[in-house]
Parts: structure tokens; C-alpha cells; sequence
């Protein structure tokens, strides 16, 4: 997937243009959407490595679907002034943060436009994450930062903690926590991401799968590299013959219940993703409070 910085970059300007005098802030909250599940994912597992990896993967693979980030997109607008302007900003930045999402090298991921009634993955595969694209597209989102920032300050932070409003939107969160499990079976059964395979452990033998950006490590015991699974689980790699690589992407089959031979591997380089991602972060969360103090100095005075 593309950082968060790039995705501030197209989501800016494309938003700007198709919808006048939209808030800069909630057009940069929109490019979260999409991913806060996968946020909370990677928050779920420090905390709480007994939860079970298969599940929680399946789990957020729904909550990622354009269905679901509508979804918390109509409850998050009713906690502002303009419910119907929001709304339409945040929903327009899950599109285009999915679509984005979508034309990068993905093996084993993609994403759900028209999910619940279709369950495959999109992924139209054009470019990787370690490309010249995705490097003009990151430069980008943090000049269209910086280049809007005075723009930004001058606009209000159009929050709303109206009762009937309030109460709404408390009324649909629930229904974006919940209404994953109801789905989860349905995406096991397409294998989103190979987890059906995966946990198949006893008819793994000479089945296809791949791993986008998992960890990777050498096994000196058995003299073979190893690559994560969703579980936090191990399994041995067969093709590799030397990496300096913390994460890679593969494709490849089992040869055995627990062996893959890899067909084709990609190093991933996880510093220049994981940073772009949390300076965008940070620069969203700045924004979001440097508009919180300056609407309340204007309220006080």
C-alpha cells in the first residue's frame, strides 16, 4: 500500500478539485479510513499477542473494504456541522485511498471495492512500493502539505457534539465493530491473503500461496530462511539462497505441509513505507490539533 503521505498528495488534490471549500483537515482524515483497521491490527497484536492472527486478519481484511470505511465515514460526519459535506469528503477519500491502494505490487493483497457482494481482491499490480512512483507520489503529498498549510490554519475544525447528532453516530459505530463477523466467513472461503490455505496446515501440500511484506528470518538449525505467517508462526522458505531483506514479498507452493518453494520474491524496503506512514500520521494529528486550540481561542475571546 502507498504511505500515508502520498496518499495526502492525490487525495488533496483530487478532492480540492471536485469538491469546492472542502476542509483540508477531514480530507486528510479521510486517507486514514482505509487503514485505521490495519492500525488497530498492528496495535492488537503488540498488545495482545494471545489473539488469534488467522481471525484478526480476516477481521480487518472486512473492516478495510470500501463497504465498512463508508460505513465509519457516515458516523464520524454527524459529529460535525456539515453531516452531508463530510460525509461525502471522507467517503471520496476511501475511494481514492483504495484505488490508489490498488495499483501497487501487491502479492497476496489488493482490495475490496464491492465488497459484500463480491469478495476478490483487487490489484491491478502497475508499480511497487519501492518505485520511482511511489517516491514522486510521497514527495508530492508533503509539498501539497506544506504548500496548504496556511490554507488549512484559516479553515475552522467544523466539529459537532450536538445530542441528536452525537447520538447517531454512536448508534452506527457499533455496526462497523460488529458487522465484520458476520462477513469473516465469507472471506475465509474466498482466501483473502491465502489464510484458508494457511490454516489448512494438514493439506498444504502443493498448494499456491503468497505473502506481501512479511518478516523474514534464517534459521541456522535448519539452514533455511523462514517467513512469518499471520499467527506469528514460521515457515521454511525453498529458493532463497541469500537476503539481507527485513521483510519480503513471495509467491510460491508448498511442497510439503510446512515448506514453501518460492517461485519469486521481492525485497521490501520497510524504513521508507513505515516513515513516510507515521510522518503523515503525525502531520494529520498536528493538523487536528492546531485547529482544536485555535477554535477554542476563538471561542474564549
Amino acid at each position: 500500500m502507498p504511505n500515508t503521505l502520498a496518499h495526502i498528495g492525490v487525495n488533496g488534490l483530487l478532492s480540492r478539485s471536485l469538491i469546492k471549500k472542502s476542509d483540508l483537515f477531514w480530507i486528510y482524515f479521510g486517507t486514514l479510513i482505509p487503514d485505521i483497521p490495519w492500525i488497530l491490527q498492528r496495535a492488537v497484536g503488540t498488545f495482545f499477542p494471545s489473539v488469534n492472527g488467522f481471525d484478526l486478519r480476516l477481521y480487518v481484511i472486512v473492516q478495510a473494504t470500501l463497504f465498512l470505511s463508508l460505513i465509519l465515514s457516515l458516523a464520524l460526519s454527524f459529529l460535525t456541522e456539515t453531516p452531508k459535506k463530510t460525509f461525502i469528503i471522507l467517503a471520496l477519500g476511501s475511494l481514492l485511498h483504495l484505488l490508489l491502494d490498488s495499483l501497487q505490487i501487491k502479492w497476496g493483497n489488493g482490495v475490496h471495492l464491492f465488497a459484500p457482494f463480491n469478495w476478490k481482491l483487487l490489484n491491478f499490480g502497475f508499480f511497487w512500493p519501492e518505485s520511482l512512483p511511489t517516491y514522486i507520489l510521497t514527495l508530492g503529498g508533503f509539498l501539497f502539505f506544506l504548500l496548504n498549510w496556511k490554507t488549512l490554519t484559516s479553515q475552522k475544525f467544523n466539529l459537532s457534539f450536538k445530542f441528536p447528532k452525537v447520538l447517531i453516530a454512536f448508534m452506527i459505530l457499533p455496526i462497523y465493530y460488529l458487522l465484520p463477523f458476520y462477513f469473516v466467513p465469507q472471506v475465509e472461503n474466498a482466501d483473502n491473503h491465502f489464510v484458508k490455505t494457511l490454516r489448512d496446515v494438514e493439506h498444504r501440500a502443493g498448494k499456491y500461496v503468497e505473502f506481501d511484506r512479511k518478516k523474514i528470518r534464517f534459521n541456522k538449525k535448519i539452514n533455511k530462511y523462514e517467513i512469518q505467517t499471520f499467527d506469528r508462526s514460521y515457515i521454511p522458505l525453498v529458493g532463497i539462497r541469500k537476503t539481507d531483506a527485513y521483510k519480503i514479498s513471495i509467491k510460491g507452493i508448498f511442497i510439503d505441509n510446512n515448506t514453501i518453494k518460492v517461485t519469486d520474491y521481492h525485497k521490501n524496503i520497510v524504513w521508507f513505507r513505515d516513515g513516510a506512514t507515521y510522518v503523515g500520521i503525525i502531520l494529520i494529528m498536528i493538523s487536528g490539533f492546531v485547529l482544536f486550540k485555535k477554535d477554542n481561542l476563538t471561542n474564549k475571546t
